[in-house]
């Protein structure tokens, strides 16, 4: 499976936007400076994140993006969806020629993978990226 650099982008964004304290907007520059992503591209994928509902914005000195659902509702499978479409290895709809053991074991991959990335987070992220910040010191 292949992410593209635009549905990385919009993880990383939506990740950097849950991240902002008291969900308070966050400029897009900001967000392009943290993430070293370019403001142009970032300003495609912010507009269809919003457009898609998992992003709000805010106009004016104080504006920017946040959230518009809780980070522990925003999926990663949710942003690739958006982004990129489903996650689909074969192309099914398209009439593929495997057997039916291949068909039965790619379309198993695809729900496995689908159901991991729908389950998984932007919460479950940052508890992770937190946990892997903790240092343990022993006396």
């Amino acid at each position: 499976m292949k992410i593209s650099k635009k549905a990385e982008y919009a993880i990383k964004a939506v990740i950097s936007i849950a991240r902002h304290k008291d969900n308070k907007p966050l400029h897009i520059g900001e967000i392009s400076k943290k993430e070293s992503i370019p403001i142009k591209f970032l300003e495609q994928i912010l507009l269809n994140l919003k457009k898609s509902g998992i992003l709000n914005s805010k106009r004016g000195t104080n504006g920017g993006y946040l959230l518009a659902k809780s980070k522990d509702i925003i999926s990663i499978g949710m942003i690739l969806k958006i982004i990129d479409g489903p996650f689909d290895p074969i192309d099914f709809s398209s009439g593929s020629d495997l057997s039916s053991g291949l068909e039965k074991c790619f379309r198993e991959m695809r729900e496995m993978v689908n159901n991991h990335l729908n389950g998984f987070t932007i919460q479950d992220v940052i508890e992770l990226e937190e946990s892997e910040d903790i240092i343990a010191f022993e006396i």
